[in-house]
């Protein structure tokens, strides 16, 4: 995917009053960079984040200066879901960088299909790699697994360059059997049972006539 460009404005004023006005607040910072505080304009955000993973790089124009950006974090409001403050991290494509990148479990419509689920236990792992080769996710096809079989650190296909902070037997998902939904199929027997009773009812009642 592309990279894109995000436009932002250094910021004196506080983060309430940067939000009224339109603008996300946040905080820019890195190795060899001053911390600086910013704000950005919510739609142009929003166009750098739709569609993307939140490893994503991007490009940070601050001023006259352009410069590589990842997010590592993100403030929301609990209720209202809107974004409250933002931490960029500046970065060199050569730098090697700590961030977490999400797992994918792809195949779970087979899984299904055999009335199984996938009970997850780490949806994320933590790497180490330089920033030109971050990953945006790392995904792993499930669709095969019997029922009963973890998933671990080990089963994921990840470059040599990429080094994962995990131990290989840390479990991140185990398949496992669908829940049946008892009352259901009892209601569903006992609908069938009084069709049936019904039917034999209305047969010897011709019978008689």
């Amino acid at each position: 995917m592309s990279e894109s460009v995000v436009c932002a404005f250094e910021r004196t004023e506080k983060g309430r009053k940067a939000r009224r006005e339109g603008f996300i607040p946040g905080v820019v910072y890195g190795k060899g960079v001053e911390s600086v505080s910013i704000k950005l304009e919510q739609k142009d955000f929003r166009r750098v984040l739709q569609g993307r993973s939140m490893t994503s790089m991007f490009k940070l124009k601050l001023g006259d200066k352009v410069q590589n950006c990842i997010i590592k974090e993100i403030q929301k409001h609990p209720i209202k879901g809107e974004i409250l403050h933002i931490d960029l991290q500046a970065i060199d494509r050569d730098e090697v960088i700590r961030l977490k990148v999400p797992v994918v479990f792809e195949g779970r419509e087979k899984l299904a299909s055999n009335r199984y689920l996938l009970q997850e236990f780490i949806n994320e792992v933590e790497i180490m790699v330089k920033a030109a080769d971050m990953p945006e996710l790392i995904s792993i096809d499930v669709g095969n697994r019997e029922l009963g079989e973890k998933i671990t650190i080990s089963d994921l296909s990840i470059s040599d360059d990429i080094k994962v902070l995990h131990d290989d037997d840390e479990v991140l998902a185990v398949v496992s059997a669908a829940k049946v939904d008892i009352k259901a199929d009892s209601e569903s027997a006992s609908e069938d049972t009084a069709e049936t009773d019904s039917n034999s009812g209305s047969e010897s009642d011709g019978n008689e006539g």
